[in-house]
């Protein structure tokens, strides 16, 4: 029994090597991208991340996988109960960057990132949206699903992508916000609890909308309140 127990380990060991190789290949692309250009945000968000996140996954889950986009969570099924659930659990998100910017600066006080200076609020929206999108599509709907469906262990899947998420934010930290002391501690933590959060709910609800517009508000309240 002890015997089976292990094959059955290393083969599903085996079969989820590709999707960390996946994850690896994509990381260091984003990395050397990020260190090597320093194009202006706008164009991070609206045409490298996507080049470099969304693009292999739909030509991945379409060519190679032969499968449905629902797969990874772009379906419109339940889509009123999760528009409302996401705003909720948003707004959650933007309340406690309120918090915690009272509690360190005395007052509401805008801390708008430097990468961001000079964007209207508008235009911050449709920023923070786009990174939403291609950040949950890859991290939630592709890496988490894949390898749930590969291990079938839950706390595995959400730990691992949760770890992948957070690394995928290691060379902007080092190459443009450059945050540190507690603001790091506070970035890195809410970036846990957002990939944590949204997880179990993509786990629950198979769609990206509600990851889509809880990630949106984390943005908004990283992008004026750290």
């Amino acid at each position: 029994m002890k015997k089976t127990k292990t094959n059955i380990k290393d083969l599903t060991q085996k079969s989820a090597e590709w999707i960390f190789q996946f994850w690896a290949w994509q990381l260091l692309f984003w990395a050397l991208y990020r260190y090597f250009f320093h194009f202006p945000e706008w164009a991070d968000e609206f045409v490298f991340k996507p080049l470099v996140f969304v693009v292999p996954v739909l030509v991945y889950v379409l060519r190679k996988e032969r499968l449905s986009l629902t797969t990874v969570g772009l379906t419109r099924k339940n889509l009123k109960r999760n528009l409302l659930f996401g705003l909720g659990m948003g707004v959650i998100f933007f309340l406690e960057g309120i918090g915690v910017n009272i509690a360190a600066h005395g007052g509401v006080q805008l801390q708008q990132l430097s990468t961001t200076a000079g964007y209207s609020i508008g235009f911050l929206v449709l920023l923070s949206l786009a990174t939403a999108f291609s950040e949950e599509l890859l991290s939630r709907g592709f890496l988490f699903s894949r390898l749930y469906n590969q291990t079938k262990r839950l706390w595995y899947s959400i730990g691992m992508s949760t770890a992948m998420f957070v690394a995928f934010h290691i060379p902007i930290l080092v190459t443009s916000l450059k945050f540190q002391g507690p603001t790091l501690i506070l970035f890195v933590a809410t970036s846990v609890v957002l990939a944590t959060v949204n997880s179990i709910i993509f786990f629950q609800t198979k769609s990206l909308v509600t990851p889509i517009l809880i990630h949106f508000f984390w943005n908004m309240t990283v992008a004026l309140f750290l």
